[in-house]
């Protein structure tokens, strides 16, 4: 690169209107962040049409780094702690989240690798069939997980996306959810 190159050249002509743009981009999370705390009361709704013993739990105040939305059944005899070993959930990494590309939402089974259930659940068949023909990818603490990219016009279609989302996460649970062990009675 050299100040021959003009991309170079038309940075330092516009680089102060450049970097108020990119400030922007905490503003626009910081928005998103917001947004997405307002999709309690969709989710808890959606859980409950999930089945009667749905459990939800909403992990969205500011101390969470990565606030999420987390549905877990009863029968699994996880109690409501807030970091059950399984659990299927919608999260966002705060103050990141621009919806692009890998900064926007994702949902998935949640079960760390080194919990006995996480280990578990990534051997099982029916998960890496579930798994494999949704296309999920998995990590240390998601057994699947996918990103739930907005529509182009977001957030002129921020209803649309919120029904996305919505989707997203009951299309997760019936892959996954009927496949996490139940609790020994």
């Amino acid at each position: 690169m050299s100040f021959d190159d003009e991309r170079v050249r038309f940075y330092f002509r516009h680089r102060e209107q450049i970097e108020q743009w990119a400030a922007l981009r905490s503003e626009a999370a910081a928005a998103v962040d917001e947004w997405m705390t307002q999709l309690g009361p969709d989710i808890e709704e959606l859980a409950r049409s999930l089945g009667p013993d749905v459990q939800f739990r909403g992990l969205t105040d500011t101390e969470h780094a990565y606030p999420s939305y987390r549905l877990t059944r009863a029968a699994w005899g996880f109690g409501n702690v807030s970091d059950p070993p399984a659990c299927v959930s919608l999260e966002w990494l705060r103050g990141r989240t621009t919806m692009r590309g890998g900064s926007t939402p994702y949902v998935g089974l949640r079960a760390p690798k080194v919990n006995p259930v996480g280990a578990s659940l990534r051997t099982s068949e029916p998960v890496r069939q579930s798994r494999l023909v949704r296309k999920d990818v998995t990590s240390q603490w998601w057994v699947a997980y996918g990103y739930v990219v907005p529509p182009g016009d977001f957030p002129v279609n921020a209803d649309g996306y919120r029904d996305a989302l919505l989707d997203a996460l009951r299309a997760v649970w019936l892959a996954y959810a009927p496949h996490v062990p139940v609790a020994a009675t």
